[in-house]
């Protein structure tokens, strides 16, 4: 699966040029539409059967932990028929406490699903280029697990795959939104 060959801003504008060329307004969860639009085209590209806003399933001893887990974008292995991905999109203005929980929430579905194997993946988007995220912070999150609300302790997936890509966005003289780049980021 090479996400990165569609992770583009040609791709990008050939799908949404309203978001590279156009530009948008930074009101409502416009940006995160636009992201979780991308994300499932993208895995459509791919070949993959892809939904967004996703719930995953509330089965297994994870079941009752939090009450909806959703994913932004959720691709399908059309032979297998089983998760392949599963991908959040979020804004980031340098604060780590923005994505830990996002990727709470990619461990969870990944463990309702029951596809330890499915890669996970969190894009952040970001006005400019911002301070980093601990990156190997957030793949602690995932090989460790967390503690859910209610006590509830959620394992960690020591093999699991996490892919990290930064959407930097800039405002231009008009005020929109035009999305710059598209970073790969976090490689260990």
């Amino acid at each position: 699966m090479d996400i990165g060959s569609r992770l583009t801003l040609e791709v990008v504008s050939s799908h949404l040029p309203m978001w590279t060329e156009w530009g948008v307004r930074d009101v409502g969860h416009l940006v995160h539409s636009l992201g979780c639009t991308l994300l499932t085209a993208t895995g459509r590209d791919l070949g993959f059967a892809t939904v967004s806003e996703v719930p995953a399933p509330r089965q297994g001893v994870l079941g009752n932990v939090d009450q909806d887990v959703r994913s932004d974008s959720v691709w399908f292995d059309r032979s297998a028929r089983h998760v392949a991905l599963l991908a959040e999109f979020e804004r980031y203005s340098g604060k780590q406490k923005d994505l830990s929980p996002k990727v709470e929430t990619l461990l969870l579905a990944q463990q309702r699903w029951e596809c330890p194997s499915a890669t996970l993946l969190l894009a952040y988007w970001s006005v400019g280029l911002v301070t980093l995220p601990d990156h190997d912070g957030l793949r602690s999150i995932v090989r460790g697990g967390f503690q859910a609300a209610g006590g509830v302790r959620v394992p960690g997936n020591s093999s699991a795959r996490l892919l990290f890509y930064q959407f930097v966005v800039r405002a231009g003289q008009d005020g929109l939104l035009r999305l710059e780049n598209i970073l790969r980021r976090g490689e260990s």
